[in-house]
């Protein structure tokens, strides 16, 4: 509002000082206004203490996570009357170098794990399809009493007298809270698989458009999975 016109209206007459103590006195509230500022002392390398007020723009964006690295890039170099030189941002490149590759091997492994859970259910998927279900339970999941007929065995591995389950019979009474909560989920994601207003909302809002579609796509097998309500 008035600060970033204030900014502005500094910005238009070069005053360089008071454009440095309006920063230090609004800029933690109102991180945006280092985006102007960093634009600003990226054409302007003339002025003393340039290097400086460049790195504290820097700092503070990265903090705020106000740009994603790319578009800092853009904005120091991309005007063609750059003064920035590599020196100037060599600690903030080699620190998003450090941060990207820590999040790749991240990402690697967390998709490793991910591959064999995935690969864990599958061949347990195909087990129960294709071969017997021993069932060795001896006590009942609700009461801990011993077992006897008529009793109800569930695929979890949860067995139950057929007395304790009640109106309960269709489904295992121990996982049925987190079945539940995958069945609300799934739910969740289908309805919002069809809001493609609200996609493309939040995608022209993101600073990183890669991260809202690889967060959609990560959902798609929950969005798309049809549901059959029992």
């Amino acid at each position: 509002g008035d600060v970033a016109a204030l900014l502005d209206l500094f910005i238009e007459s070069d005053d360089v000082q008071s454009m440095r103590k309006l920063l230090h006195t609004h800029g933690e509230k109102q991180p945006d206004l280092y985006i102007k500022a960093l634009h600003y002392f990226a054409r302007n390398p003339q002025h003393s203490d340039n290097e400086k007020s460049l790195a504290e723009c820097l700092a503070t964006i990265e903090r705020h996570n106000l740009m994603s690295p790319l578009r800092v890039l853009q904005a120091l170099g991309g005007s063609g009357k750059s003064g920035v030189t590599l020196g100037m941002v060599r600690d903030y490149i080699m620190r998003q170098i450090e941060t990207t590759t820590t999040r790749i091997s991240e990402n690697k492994r967390a998709i490793a794990s991910y591959t064999d859970e995935y690969k864990l259910h599958q061949e347990q998927m195909e087990a129960l399809k294709t071969q017997p279900v021993v069932f060795q339970s001896t006590k009942c999941t609700s009461c801990m009493a011993p077992l006897d007929l008529p009793s109800i065995h569930f695929l979890c591995k949860h067995s139950y007298h057929q007395r304790c389950l009640g109106d309960l019979g269709e489904s295992c009474p121990k996982c049925l809270v987190e079945t539940q909560a995958l069945e609300d989920q799934r739910r969740r994601q289908e309805i919002s698989a069809r809001r493609h207003d609200a996609f493309f909302n939040k995608l022209h809002k993101a600073e990183d458009g890669f991260d809202v579609i690889a967060e959609c796509y990560s959902k798609s097998p929950f969005a798309f999975t049809k549901l059959v309500d029992q």
